[in-house]
């Protein structure tokens, strides 16, 4: 089965505009996402789906200068944008990542994918690990009838909730990751300022951020109360949450 990752990327969030093309050291957020990606022993291939959004062109540039492909479509209908991207590539089982998550855990990652083949589910993801390492595998079936049925705003801007919401419908797991990655006292997804500011320090420490291991990131924060406590004050978004 063709496995496909998709990234949604795009440069007009309100908390942080531009962040996915924002610089740590000589490369930005989504080049270091990519890289890290290309370690996969899973994926057979990669898509960043953007908007179609004029602002959003420096992504395609980007993408294009690295050889990844990409896919325009809605801003707010982000399902939309999956199901036709994943159509359009011929996924049979897709990978959701986030732009905003660099140190997405490609480990995990690989697993979740093994579980789903393996176990026929319709959607494998984890719970309880530090937010900005986790993502979603779920299958073309199951994409198809959220964008076919999916009706409430927050359901078509952040993909998967009706899948999720529908576990009469829908074979689901979550995979319990190992111990030491739960952790609610560590944030790595970059929505803010704040969380932009923690990576700058941990770019510093790591100036390979394309091949540093997320077990020496932990320690450093631990050892570093400071720097870890950065970005500790900053509200997560309930993903019933939309923007309009």
């Amino acid at each position: 089965m063709k496995v496909l990752g998709i990234i949604q990327a795009r440069t007009g969030s309100k908390r942080l505009k531009n962040k996915v093309l924002m610089k740590l050291g000589d490369k930005c957020i989504l080049e270091i996402l990519l890289e890290r990606l290309k370690k996969s022993k899973k994926l057979d291939d990669i898509i960043v789906a953007t908007t179609i959004k004029k602002e959003d062109n420096a992504i395609e540039e980007l993408c294009n200068k690295l050889r990844i492909k990409v896919f325009r479509g809605s801003e707010k209908d982000v399902l939309d944008r999956f199901y036709k991207a994943s159509k359009l590539h011929n996924g049979e089982v897709i990978v959701r990542i986030t732009g905003d998550n660099p140190l997405t855990s490609i480990e995990l990652l690989d697993k979740q994918v093994d579980y789903l083949l393996k176990n026929k589910c319709d959607y494998v993801s984890t719970k309880n690990i530090i937010l900005g390492l986790g993502c979603e595998v779920f299958t073309f079936e199951a994409l198809e009838t959220a964008w076919k049925n999916a009706e409430k705003k927050y359901q078509r801007e952040h993909v998967t909730p009706y899948i999720y919401e529908n576990p009469n419908l829908f074979k689901i797991f979550y995979l319990d990751p190992p111990e030491f990655l739960k952790r609610n006292d560590i944030r790595l997804t970059i929505d803010t300022m704040e969380d932009f500011k923690l990576y700058l320090e941990l770019q510093k420490h790591f100036p390979d951020l394309i091949n540093v291991d997320i077990n020496e990131i932990i320690d450093f924060l631990d050892k570093n109360p400071k720097i870890k406590s950065i970005n500790l004050n900053v509200k997560q978004k309930s993903y019933k949450e939309v923007e309009e």
